[in-house]
């Protein structure tokens, strides 16, 4: 019985040292994702506000050409 009992507990203990694996690489997975993504969001906006500034730019040179 102390047998089956002891390989109840090693089976247990390997379980939940998978868990705790596979728990470590999704979770490092998922930060890669949001990071990757917060990234990808700063480049857009700094692309927006190049574009705006080059606008207000042009606007500005009509604007005095008008006149």
């Amino acid at each position: 019985m102390e047998s089956v009992e002891r390989r109840v507990e090693e089976e247990r203990a390997r379980v939940e040292a998978e868990y705790r694996r596979v728990l470590k690489s999704s979770v490092e997975f998922e930060k890669r994702i949001r990071n990757r993504w917060r990234a990808k969001c700063r480049e857009k906006d700094e692309r927006i506000a190049a574009l705006e500034e080059r606008v207000a730019e042009l606007e500005r040179l009509l604007a005095g050409r008008a006149l």
